[in-house]
């Protein structure tokens, strides 16, 4: 009797133990299979190794994990930041980061998933390329032209890598090119270019200085005698217009003019000398009979 009970227990446990290894495989296999698809992600589903779906965001999705494996794959802007050291068609060593803006095109990802990878093997290829893309513009740069036009040289990266674009089915957004470094002896050769550069221009700005400054002094004086020769040719001019009018007037009414003329620039104080001469001075003289019957 006591030894059917204790089979009978031991069938009870065991019993208990498998249904509990269900419930948990069950479960397991359960939470395993439910898939959420978050904002920004597609998801890809191959069952057996072969490529049978893409999810994307919305709801709860099941797919049995015992046949079935899911990749996701990040559609987001995304940023790579890679460093390189290269050498510039010029021979100068150069080091810097390249930040690269990039995104994965939504429509793309089973044909990505079906020719390139998984989603780390893809960012492992991309940033290969965008690193070569990167040398390749260095090589074909000079230094200075670096320098002097750091961001015409995120336009030169940016459009060695859009031929690999469709490649990798990508699009880039954006890149910057920042920290650039250099050799201390090309750092030297540049200050000391950049000062050359500087008294180069300051010398030219006094010459032309100069230039300008003669130019108007110049200028100025063509000014002063183009306004005496023009005052002298008024003053000619008018001489010629009175004359005329002098000429047309009659006796009498020059005599008047001169008669006036004299009274308005008299002082007050007799001649101390007589001058005679033509009838047109006498009327000067003629202008003073009160005074010089007074004394």
């Amino acid at each position: 009797m006591e030894e059917k009970f204790k089979k009978s227990n031991q069938a009870g446990i065991l019993f208990w133990i498998i249904a509990l290894m269900i419930v948990i495989v069950v479960g397991v296999t359960l939470v395993t299979s439910i898939n959420i698809v978050s904002d920004g992600t597609v998801v890809v589903v191959r069952r057996f190794g072969e490529i049978q779906e893409t999810l994307t965001p919305g709801g709860f999705n099941i797919r049995w994990s015992w046949w079935h494996d899911v990749e996701t794959f990040d559609i987001r802007t995304r940023e790579a930041n890679i460093d390189f050291n290269a050498y510039s068609i010029d021979a100068q060593n150069v080091r810097g980061q390249v930040s690269i803006q990039y995104r994965i095109n939504p429509g793309s990802v089973q044909l990505i998933a079906r020719e390139l990878g998984t989603a780390e093997q893809l960012e492992s290829m991309i940033w290969a390329m965008f690193n070569q893309q990167i040398l390749n513009t260095i090589a074909s740069r000079d230094a200075m032209y670096m320098i002097e036009s750091m961001y015409l040289v995120n336009g030169d990266i940016q459009n060695m890598i859009i031929p690999h674009q469709d490649a990798f089915h990508i699009t880039v957004t954006n890149v910057a090119l920042e920290g650039l470094q250099f050799s201390e002896a090309f750092r030297n050769a540049v200050d000391q270019r950049i000062v050359a550069n500087q008294h180069q221009e300051q010398v030219r700005i006094e010459v032309e200085t100069q230039r300008l400054q003669a130019e108007l002094e110049l200028d100025v004086a063509r000014l002063q005698g183009q306004a005496v020769v023009v005052a002298a040719e008024a003053d000619a001019r008018a001489l010629e217009v009175l004359m005329e009018i002098w000429t047309d007037l009659s006796g009498d009414v020059r005599e008047i003019m001169l008669r006036q003329q004299a009274l308005e620039v008299w002082d007050g104080a007799l001649p101390q000398t007589l001058v005679t001469g033509a009838d047109d001075f006498s009327l000067i003289l003629d202008s003073f009979p009160s005074a010089a019957t007074n004394d």
